[in-house]
């Protein structure tokens, strides 16, 4: 059938759904060739690719140089001298005193460890540290590469065959208005099922309905089986004489929509998990290689090592928490209420590319934590000791840097602060029992939870403000913790604690707004071990008016200090479900008006969680990437802004 075939059966179901629209938003080709001819030539040329199939011979897969050179690390071991300092100021100033003002003009003040202290044995001969960068200057300059540094894989899968064989005939290309065609389809299909699936208490749906819905689901994945890949030819391999290279399929960013740019400043990347195979078998691919076929979240953060430059992987790493993992399509097969990702890719340009896990090597810096060869496991479990849950979430992470021990190995303790979910509800509407922290420090492979930092969710208790979570280093010596009650309803409140008692709710201090009434005014300050006495300080503004204005309400959220713009930033979903984002000079604000980056697409997009080592992040360009997670797919994405554009 030929692709004109294709798009005219699509249209067709789509009008049928009320959803023509979309499809006559784009504009469609038609082949002139004519159907049986192409089939012909279709079958013809599967017939030509089997009968070589056996002679093929994929080579081994290959840990390759290293993806990036070390590079200096933002975040270090902390001067305790000078955070006991700090929290002391912090707790002498009393509820209502002015908040301590910035003590210095460096950022961070956090501490690169020395280098000696890498290994257990060398630890004990050297305890100095470096000091950390100055904050540097906001620049647009974009740094150019190192020419030095090792190259890149070119992200293309080799095929070795004999020579002697001709070269099987190239297949069907690919349309990418069929595709974003189908991809759109299949979305408001996926949809309509919601919409049509009758809840307790509701009216089933009238018959007619579930057979146009099967329908159209049958003739799309139909449609999806026959479409097929181009293969490119290629040049012989230079290291085998008689064999012929032939390149794998072309790369394709499977955008979820008919456009990938969805804004003027914003983007699709690609995908970060799922089955979707790119040129890179290190890109997404994660239902082969993980038994993750979707999942969501996605939040990242510096694991805060150096690359060691003798071993075969790199230490540096960025790890990528995401919270209900499933196995099979429409989240069914197996269940696992989380599971951790790692990465030291920082061309993220074309995306996210995650290394093969390791098992059984005793490597904590493979893929994801493993209970079987391409099993990924959960971080977080479920205590006998703890309400039971519906699931486990993370929803925010941190590292923090500490000497070289037997106890912690690689100088770095990783933190995951995490939501237990008792019930569902609505949609953008969840109960929680509790939010914790657990701690790993063997780079995320296990971590325990320490029963001191559970937060039970009470009305009575400000802790039900602090459900949800988003850590961010500060210049002062603190780590910040954002928090937002259960759901997507609330306002965002703040906390902050020395890193060496993050895991104790009691040691926070929490940040209260100035606030003016008829018995009075305080000034703003930090309350020591009060939650209660925290006031939102992003979202819920505005007066009586104030939900017509852009972010309005806060959902999941993700907060970092963002060089290119010498100010903190979040990004967060908002009440009509569009992606926002705030600037401030500090972590308290005052955080100025939300500026939409993107709205509401086909599918649903929630959970925007930044990426450390954007360009932008780093003061080496304007780019900003972060993951964003799609309800339909069901599974994270790579997205990237242009803040020249913003």
């Amino acid at each position: 059938m030929s692709s004109a075939a294709y798009v005219g059966r699509v249209g067709a179901l789509a009008v049928a759904l009320g959803i023509g629209s979309a499809v006559f938003a784009g504009q469609a080709w038609a082949d002139d060739t004519a159907s049986s001819s192409s089939s012909a030539s279709t079958s013809a040329s599967s017939s030509s690719s089997a009968s070589s199939s056996s002679s093929v011979e994929r080579p081994a897969a290959t840990t390759g140089p290293k993806a990036r050179a070390e590079k200096p690390r933002r975040w270090g071991k902390t001067d305790k001298s000078d955070t006991s300092e700090a929290a002391d100021a912090g707790s002498d100033a009393g509820s209502t005193d002015e908040p301590a003002a910035k003590s210095t003009g460096k950022r961070p003040s956090w501490k690169k460890p020395d280098a000696t202290q890498q290994t257990p044995e060398s630890s004990a001969d050297s305890t100095e540290t470096t000091p950390a960068p100055t904050r540097s200057v906001r620049s647009t300059k974009v740094v150019s590469p190192d020419p030095a540094a090792p190259a890149r894989s070119t992200g293309k899968l080799t095929l070795v065959r004999a020579a002697a064989e001709a070269d099987p005939p190239a297949r069907a290309v690919e349309r990418p208005v069929v595709k974003a065609v189908v991809e759109v389809a299949r979305s408001m299909v996926d949809w309509a099922h919601q919409k049509a699936d009758a809840g307790q208490g509701q009216t089933a749906p009238p018959p007619f309905l579930w057979a146009l819905l099967s329908v159209a689901r049958r003739e799309l994945e139909t449609l999806s089986a026959a479409r097929t890949t181009r293969v490119t030819a290629a040049s012989l391999a230079s290291d085998a004489p008689q064999a012929t290279a032939v390149a794998a399929a072309a790369v394709t960013p499977y955008s979820p929509w008919l456009n990938p740019q969805v804004s003027a400043s914003t983007n699709f990347v690609s995908w970060v998990t799922g089955g979707y195979s790119y040129g890179d078998p290190l890109k997404a691919n994660t239902v082969d290689r993980f038994s993750v076929w979707g999942t969501d979240v996605g939040t990242m953060w510096d694991n805060g090592m150096v690359d060691d430059p003798s071993t075969p992987y790199n230490e540096h790493q960025v790890l990528i928490a995401v919270g209900d993992t499933f196995s099979g399509p429409n989240m069914t097969g197996r269940h696992i209420f989380n599971t951790l990702f790692r990465s030291s890719d920082t061309d993220l340009s074309d995306g996210i590319t995650i290394p093969n896990g390791e098992w059984f090597t005793g490597n904590y810096f493979g893929g994801a934590p493993l209970d079987g060869p391409v099993n990924a496991r959960p971080i977080i479990n479920p205590q006998k000791w703890l309400p039971s849950s519906v699931t486990m979430i993370p929803t925010a992470g941190v590292s923090v840097n500490v000497p070289v021990t037997k106890d912690t190995p690689y100088g770095t303790i990783q933190y995951v602060s995490y939501m237990s979910v008792s019930k569902w509800g609505s949609s953008g509407k969840w109960t929680t029992n509790y939010s914790a922290i657990g701690y790993s420090t063997d780079n995320g492979e296990n971590f325990t939870i320490d029963p001191k930092s559970i937060r039970n969710n009470s009305f009575l208790s400000g802790n039900k403000n602090f459900q949800q979570s988003a850590f961010v280093k500060g210049d002062d010596g603190y780590i910040y913790m954002y928090g937002t009650p259960n759901g997507r309803q609330g306002a965002a409140y703040l906390s902050r604690v020395a890193p060496e008692n993050i895991l104790d709710p009691s040691k926070y201090e929490y940040y209260k707004a100035a606030s003016k009434s008829w018995l009075g005014s305080s000034p703003a300050g930090w309350v020591k071990g009060n939650p209660s006495a925290a006031t939102a300080i992003i979202g819920k503004t505005g007066g009586f008016f104030g939900f017509t204005k852009p972010g309005y309400t806060v959902s999941e959220m993700s907060v970092q200090y963002n060089e290119y713009l010498g100010k903190y930033i979040v990004l967060y979903g908002d009440q009509n479900n569009s992606i926002v984002m705030r600037t401030a000079d500090t972590p308290e604000g005052v955080w100025s008006d939300a500026t939409v980056l993107m709205t509401q697409q086909p599918g649903g997009i929630y959970a925007p969680m930044l990426h450390p080592w954007s360009p932008s992040t780093e003061g080496t360009g304007s780019d900003l990437y972060f993951n964003l997670s799609l309800w339909s797919s069901y599974n994270v994405m790579l997205m990237h802004t242009d803040l020249t554009k913003v």
